[in-house]
């Protein structure tokens, strides 16, 4: 997986920015504020096809500009692919389109798994402080990001239950109306549990040997999968059982939109009893067992971007970095200025490009 191109047109600060890139190593330098990490995101969004950063869309546009274009051009499995990502705000509506080749894309889920990235991020923290619906994020996003039927499951799943909880609502509706909504709700659940099992299984493995690389065996934590529901006979049991209850609260409460995923120890999760410490070497552990799980799965390794975060390491955790940078494909790095970069590499002699960005404005050091 190699990034050759890339160009952004209104993409937050950035009015026109054209790159190439010939290096493995990339490092965009400069002050916080300038737009170093847009240039990360706007690479993030050819395998997740949203901001890593915020939901809302209309932030990803150049401030009173009308549209904002993505164009990029990579190396995937020895084939030359060209990948255009557009968002173009209307007067009732925004449109999204997407273009692989030339190509129109018609269903999101049909441009996923082209090209494969990971991202490690400040922000990433959340995923150990702020529990189960980050986690379910996290996973859902990085599966969807290389299978199409994950993500199609996914949506569908997310609209049957708008669908259903939009009946709940509803004044005085019937047993009937909520019902015909369980049956379809519960096939694209048993779909997802297994996905999310599956995925999860292979992660802990990755997880737990980062980890204790990480911590020097001092942090044996585990990650696993709680599905709030076992299979489709539990389902539609709960779902009846539990329909006064959801009358009552407006909403579905059983499901995988329920799942736990767990990270910690025993019966105590991270998020109530880790230091910031143990917090950051998990999730370093989880983005990286997710980057080798895909290098491994394709026989490819998934570009890398990693936005800033050496500082917040000690110095064993940044030996970490340094070893596994050296063992990785092609990495894009933001720092704030040159000193960041021995940092990430030590004292090894590696190829390397270095782009300063001030104001929205990419220039080759």
């Amino acid at each position: 997986m190699y990034l050759k191109r890339i160009s952004l047109t209104n993409f937050r600060n950035h009015s026109e920015t054209n790159l190439e890139f010939k290096s493995r190593l990339i490092f965009f330098i400069g002050n916080n504020g300038e737009g170093k990490t847009n240039v990360l995101e706007s690479i993030s969004l050819l395998s997740y096809l949203k901001s890593f950063r915020e939901s809302d869309e209309n932030q990803l546009l150049m401030w009173d500009s009308p549209f904002t274009f993505v164009k990029a051009e990579f190396e995937a499995g020895n084939e030359d692919y060209l990948f255009e990502f557009g968002i173009q705000n209307g007067p009732i509506s925004k449109r999204k389109k997407i273009k692989i080749n030339g190509e129109l894309v018609k269903r999101i889920s049909d441009s996923v798994g082209f090209f494969r990235s990971v991202i490690l991020s400040p922000p990433d923290i959340k995923i150990i402080e702020a529990g189960n619906i980050e986690r379910r994020k996290y996973i859902d996003a990085f599966i969807s990001s290389t299978n199409s039927g994950y993500l199609n499951h996914l949506i569908e799943y997310n609209h049957i239950l708008k669908q259903r909880n939009s009946a709940l609502k509803k004044d005085n509706a019937t047993e009937k109306e909520i019902e015909i909504w369980n049956a379809p709700l519960i096939e694209r659940e048993a779909e997802i549990s297994k996905e999310r099992k599956r995925t999860i299984d292979q992660l802990s493995e990755y997880f737990y040997k980062n980890l204790i690389s990480l911590s020097q065996g001092k942090d044996q934590f585990q990650i696993a999968y709680k599905p709030n529901v076992s299979n489709k006979e539990e389902h539609l049991e709960k779902l009846k059982r539990n329909l006064r209850k959801d009358l009552a609260i407006g909403y579905t409460s059983c499901g995988n939109h329920r799942d736990d995923i767990p990270i910690g120890f025993e019966d105590k999760d991270l998020s109530h009893f880790g230091s910031q410490g143990q917090k950051r070497s998990a999730v370093i552990a989880l983005k990286t067992a997710g980057f080798q799980m895909i290098r491994d799965q394709t026989g490819e390794a998934p570009v890398l971007l990693i936005d800033d975060i050496i500082r917040e390491l000690d110095v064993k955790r940044r030996e970490y970095f340094v070893n596994l940078i050296s063992e990785c494909g092609q990495v894009f790095f933001t720092t704030t200025d040159l000193e960041g970069i021995k940092e990430y590499i030590g004292s090894k002699d590696l190829d390397r490009e270095i782009f300063e960005v001030r104001d929205g404005k990419v220039t080759k050091v």
